[in-house]
């Protein structure tokens, strides 16, 4: 609604992206171009920087060649420039989610702290006063960020029965989050986020997918946070695909 009252239409376009790519203001453009062309309607364009390379910080594209001159400019928030504390003291689900997404790159090879931000994050999550349906999501969304090996899984989810006794003096959300993670929903969770970062798939790499090991789908959902095309999905399924599927038993 313009300042006079009558209405007007804008179109938001919201990008996120979590790792560094050279390509990306152009890729912000020509998002913003096409979504103009196809509805004919003003488009504003914005980036959340989810990457953890604090002077990595692309808000234009600049273009000139014989006298054409093109700029465009879109704003962008970086999540590292947001304080944990402060986060954590707000009870909104954005700041709980920005706080999931620091604790995965900051636990990347670390398991046992991965391990304990994840129960202590979902004590938090409990105090915060959400309703039952927003901890259900936000749980779910706790699980694809803060994956574990499936001992340390289980030694998680123990934990995080015992604060849900602390807090609530009931078991309700952890025992369906188990359901979240079983073995099928995870290789359709991963082979939907390898189509958003790369691309359609063809059957063959479907299927090697689906063939991997428990194990070695964990271990691919955590790599394809870095993908950025076709190729890398090809060559980490090369160095890890063959090995992963050999270890399964025969007839699986």
């Amino acid at each position: 609604m313009r300042r006079d009252g009558t209405p007007a239409w804008v179109l938001v376009h919201l990008e996120i992206q979590s790792q560094r790519d050279p390509a990306f203001p152009e890729r912000m453009l020509f998002y913003h171009v096409r979504l103009m062309d196809r509805e004919r309607l003003p488009v504003v364009s914005l980036a959340v920087l989810g990457d953890d390379q604090p002077a990595w910080r692309p808000d234009q594209l600049n273009r000139h060649l014989w006298g054409c001159d093109l700029t465009f400019r879109f704003p962008t928030v970086k999540l590292l420039d947001y304080d944990p504390a402060v986060q954590a003291t707000l009870t909104n689900p954005f700041a709980t989610v920005t706080l999931m997404h620091r604790d995965a790159q900051e636990t990347r090879g670390d398991p046992e702290e991965r391990l304990r931000r994840k129960v202590v994050r979902y004590r938090a999550l409990l105090r915060q006063g959400y309703q039952a349906a927003d901890i259900r999501l936000l749980l779910r969304l706790m699980e694809h960020l803060l994956r574990l090996q499936p001992e340390l899984a289980r030694q998680a989810r123990d934990a995080m029965r015992q604060v849900e006794q602390e807090e609530l003096g009931m078991e309700t959300f952890v025992t369906s989050f188990e359901e979240i993670g079983r073995e099928e929903g995870q290789r359709e969770l991963v082979l939907r986020l390898l189509t958003r970062k790369v691309g359609p798939l063809s059957a063959t790499v479907q299927a090697q997918v689906t063939a991997l090991s428990g194990e070695a789908l964990l271990d691919l959902s955590d790599a394809l946070l870095d993908f950025t095309q076709a190729a890398d999905l090809t060559t980490w399924l090369d160095q890890h695909g063959a090995a992963a599927t050999d270890d399964a038993p025969d007839g699986a």
